[in-house]
C-alpha cells in the first residue's frame, strides 16, 4: 500500500506522544453507544468501521447538512451540484444517477430507521439529532439494498421525561439568520411528546458580473418534527413521528473555467472575474419539499424483542439552472437551461425480532418497500446566432414503480469469552416498472420514443465477521461483507433503444481488518480499518454517443470492475481534564480494473470522489471560570486531496485539493441555561470547489464553495 502523507503521520504521532506525556492528568473518555448492528452497543465492541458523531459534537461543529458530515468522516466525500441531488461517496463508491428509475444513492440514508429513498430527501437541513452514525463499506446484510458504499443513520432526540424548552437564535455575515426551538415533556404517565422546528436563511454568495442583481447559492429552509412516545409498560414502547421540510433556493452558481473548451475561450477574452463571481443572466431555482410519518414499535417478548417500523414518505423536488454557466449575452452560440420536476412517494415496512442467550445474539426480519416516482427532465435552449427553428426543448417524462422485498438474519456466537463469530445473510428481490416518453430537441433526445419496460433483479448478500478481544480494552476483527445495488433505467436518453435498455445490478465484496482500542486507562480511543473492496458490474455515469446530438446526455452503463483499498484511522485523546484532541485520516487507492468497450482506455484511472489522502485535526478546550460559568473552545483543520469527477480523470474537471479551518468559542452560564457562541467557518477564506463537471466541447464548470462565514449563536434551555 502506498505511503501515507508525512503531515498526517506527524499529526497522529504528535497526538499519541502528547497522550503519553499528559494522560495522568486526564479523565477517561466517555462510552459511545451506537446502533450500527441494529442493537445498542458500545462503539468499541462493534466489529464494523463506524464514525459516531454525538449531539454535543454536532452542536460544536455546526453540522446541518450532509457536507458537514462528510468533512468529518474518514473516507466520506460528496459532490453537491444541486441542493436537491447530493452525491454521496464512501471509499470512492457513490452514485450520480438521477432518473426516475436511477436516482437511488449508493450510500443509503436512514432517519430513525426509515430508509430515505430519493437523494432529495437527504438534502434537507439536519437538526434535532441525538447522534449520527456513518457505516463505511458495504452494509447489505442488515441495512439492505443500495447500501453498497455504506449507510448513514440519523437518530433524532426522543421526547423528554420532564418539561423541556430549548430556544436558539443565530446571526452571521451574508445576512445569515437561524431560529431553532424545542418543546418536549410528558403528557401523562405513559405518554410524552416533542415538537421541534428549524428555520435558516442566508443570502447568496455568488454574484453575476453580467447582471449584479443575479445572485445565487443562498439558503432558505424550514423544518418541523413532532413525536409522540407511548410506553404503558416496561416491555412496550411506540414512537410516532411526523416531519416536514422545505428548501427553496436560487439556482446553482456555476463559474465556468476560463482555460478549457469553447466557453473557456470566450471567457478568456474577457476581463477576469472574482472567485465568487460568474456570468449568469438568470438566477434559476432549486426547490425541495419532503414530509413523512412513521411508527416504530418495540415489544419485549419471551423469545426476544419484536420491532416494527412502518413509514410513509412523500417528496417533490425541482430545479432550473444554466448547465453551461453562461447566458446568451456571454456565449451567443448556445445557452442550455437544465430543468427537472420530480414527485415521489414511498411506503415501507420492516419487521424484525432480536434475541440473545448465553452464547448467541441473533436477529431476523423482513423488509417491504414500494416507491413511485414521476420525473420530468430536459433541456431548454437559447441562442442569438442559431435560428429559432433549431432551438427546440427536449424532455423525458419518466414514471417508475419499484417494489422490493427482503429477508435477512444475523447471529453472533461467542466461541470463547474473547472470540466471536458473526454470520449474516440477506435476500433481496426488486422489480421496477418503468415508462419514458421522450420529446426530441436541440440536444439530449435525438428521436421520439414511448417505452414501457419491467425488469427484476435479486441478490443474496452474506456477511462473515470474526472478532477477538485482546484484552478488556482492545479488539481485532476480520470481516467479509457484501453489498448490492439494483439495476435500473436511464432517464434522459437520446434514442428509443437506450430508453428501453436496462443496466444491471452492482455488487461489492469488502474484506476488512480492523482494530478497536481504548488505551492509557481509557484516555485514548484509537480505531483503525484496513480494507479492500472489489466491485463488479460497476455502474458508471458517462456521456456516450447519442447519434449526433449537440450535447450528449449522461447515462448509466455497467462498465466492468473496480477496486478500492485503503486505511482509515480515528483517534481521540483526553490530553488533560480540560483539553481533548482528535484526528481522522483516510488513505484511498482506487482504480477501474476492467472496463468495457470504448471505456477500456481508462482502465487504471481513479474512481470518482476518492481523494487519495484526507485528514482532520481538532482540539476542544473547556474550563470553568472563577467568575462563574464555563468556556468551550474548538478549532479544527480539514484537508482533502484532489478528487476526480469523471472516469477519464480529466484534470480540468477535478475538484482540487483544499484545506479548511473552523473555530468556535462559547460561554455557558453557571446554571447551564444560557450559551453564547461565536464561530467562524473557513477562517482563512480558502477558495475551493464543492463540485465540478465537464461537457465537451464547451468546457469545465466548477462550483465554488462558501467564503469565510462568521456569526453568533445564542441558546437557552429551561433546564
Amino acid at each position: 500500500m502506498k505511503a501515507i502523507t508525512v503531515s498526517s503521520c506527524l499529526c497522529l504521532s504528535a497526538a499519541i506522544a502528547l497522550a503519553n506525556t499528559t494522560y495522568v492528568q486526564a479523565q477517561a473518555l466517555e462510552e459511545v453507544i451506537v446502533t450500527a448492528q441494529k442493537r445498542s452497543q458500545d462503539l468499541q465492541d462493534v466489529p464494523v468501521a463506524v464514525t459516531a458523531l454525538s449531539e454535543e459534537f454536532i452542536k460544536q461543529t455546526g453540522i446541518d447538512d450532509m457536507k458537514g458530515i462528510s468533512l468529518r468522516t474518514p473516507g466520506f466525500s460528496m459532490g453537491n451540484f444541486t441542493a436537491s441531488q447530493p452525491q454521496l461517496f464512501i471509499r470512492g463508491i457513490g452514485s450520480n444517477g438521477d432518473g426516475a428509475a436511477n436516482g437511488e444513492s449508493s450510500v443509503a440514508v436512514f432517519l430513525d430507521g426509515v430508509y430515505i429513498n430519493r437523494s432529495a430527501g437527504a438534502a434537507t437541513e439536519i437538526f434535532d439529532l441525538a447522534s449520527i452514525e456513518v457505516l463505511r463499506g458495504p452494509q447489505g446484510t442488515l441495512w439492505g439494498k443500495n447500501a453498497i458504499g455504506g449507510a448513514i443513520n440519523l437518530s433524532s432526540k426522543k421526547p423528554a421525561d420532564e418539561f423541556t424548552v430549548n430556544l436558539e437564535l443565530g446571526v452571521g455575515n451574508l445576512s445569515q439568520r437561524s431560529y431553532r426551538g424545542l418543546i418536549s415533556g410528558p403528557l401523562s404517565d405513559d405518554l410524552s411528546a416533542k415538537v421541534t422546528f428549524s428555520k435558516k436563511d442566508r443570502d447568496p454568495y455568488m454574484e453575476s458580473v453580467v447582471d449584479p442583481s443575479v445572485k445565487t447559492m443562498d439558503v432558505n429552509s424550514d423544518s418541523v418534527r413532532a413525536q409522540l412516545h407511548y410506553a404503558p409498560e416496561s416491555n412496550f414502547e411506540a414512537m410516532l413521528t411526523l416531519d416536514y421540510a422545505t428548501d427553496k433556493r436560487t439556482g446553482v452558481g456555476t463559474r465556468p473555467s476560463r482555460e478549457y473548451g469553447l466557453i473557456g475561450q470566450t471567457l478568456a477574452a474577457m476581463p477576469e472575474v472574482g472567485f465568487h463571481q460568474n456570468h449568469l443572466e438568470d438566477p434559476g431555482f432549486q426547490d425541495s419539499d419532503t414530509k413523512g410519518i412513521s411508527l416504530k414499535v418495540d415489544w419485549d417478548l419471551e423469545i426476544g424483542t419484536l420491532t416494527s417500523i412502518t413509514a410513509y414518505r412523500e417528496g417533490n423536488a425541482g430545479f432550473d439552472n444554466y448547465l453551461l454557466g453562461v447566458g446568451p449575452q456571454t456565449f451567443a452560440y448556445l445557452t442550455l437551461n437544465n430543468f427537472m420536476d420530480e414527485n415521489t412517494e414511498m411506503l415501507s415496512q420492516e419487521l424484525r425480532i432480536a434475541g440473545d442467550s448465553d452464547n448467541l445474539k441473533w436477529q431476523a426480519g423482513v423488509y417491504l418497500n414500494n416507491e413511485k416516482t414521476h420525473r420530468l427532465e430536459g433541456g431548454e435552449f437559447f441562442s442569438t446566432v442559431l435560428p429559432a427553428a433549431a432551438l427546440v426543448t427536449a424532455s423525458a417524462d419518466q414514471r417508475n414503480e419499484t417494489s422490493s422485498v427482503a429477508l435477512f438474519t444475523q447471529g453472533t456466537y461467542s466461541i470463547t469469552e474473547d472470540l466471536y463469530l458473526t454470520l449474516g445473510l440477506r435476500y433481496t428481490r426488486e422489480e421496477k416498472d418503468f415508462s419514458n416518453i421522450g420529446t426530441p430537441g436541440t440536444a439530449y433526445v435525438s428521436e421520439p420514443y414511448n417505452v414501457a419496460e419491467t425488469e427484476t433483479w435479486s441478490a443474496v448478500t452474506p456477511k462473515l465477521i470474526v472478532n477477538y478481544h485482546l484484552n478488556d480494552s482492545s479488539m481485532l476483527y476480520f470481516s467479509a461483507a457484501t453489498g448490492f445495488k439494483s439495476g435500473g433505467f436511464d432517464g434522459v436518453v437520446a434514442t428509443e433503444i437506450a430508453a428501453k435498455t436496462p443496466f444491471d445490478e452492482e455488487e461489492a465484496l469488502n474484506l476488512e481488518i480492523g482494530l478497536k482500542s481504548m488505551l492509557l486507562d481509557d484516555r485514548v480511543r484509537l480505531n483503525a480499518a484496513l480494507f479492500n473492496v472489489d466491485y463488479e458490474n460497476l455502474q458508471v455515469l458517462q456521456t456516450f454517443d447519442c447519434g449526433g446530438c449537440s450535447v450528449p446526455p449522461l447515462v448509466t452503463k455497467n462498465a466492468g470492475e473496480a477496486e478500492s483499498r485503503g486505511l482509515e484511522l480515528e483517534l481521540t485523546l483526553a490530553a488533560t481534564d480540560n483539553l481533548q484532541l482528535s484526528a481522522t485520516y483516510a488513505y484511498l487507492d482506487t482504480e477501474y480494473k476492467e472496463l468495457d468497450g470504448n471505456l477500456a482506455q481508462h482502465e487504471g484511472n481513479n474512481l470518482r470522489n476518492a481523494p487519495k489522502n484526507a485528514f482532520s485535526l481538532a482540539a476542544v478546550y473547556e474550563k470553568d471560570l472563577s467568575i462563574g460559568g464555563a468556556i468551550n473552545g474548538r478549532i479544527e483543520y480539514i484537508s482533502k486531496d484532489k478528487a476526480y469527477q469523471d472516469i477519464e480523470n480529466f484534470e480540468y474537471s477535478a475538484i482540487p485539493s483544499y484545506e479548511l479551518t473552523n473555530m468556535r468559542l462559547a460561554y455557558m452560564s453557571e446554571d447551564e441555561q444560557w450559551e453564547v457562541a461565536a464561530w467562524v467557518n473557513n477562517a482563512l477564506d480558502e477558495e475551493y470547489y464543492i463540485h465540478n463537471y465537464q461537457i465537451a466541447p464547451f468546457g469545465a464548470f466548477p462550483l465554488p464553495g462558501l467564503p469565510r462565514t462568521y456569526g453568533l449563536t445564542v441558546s437557552w434551555s429551561n433546564l
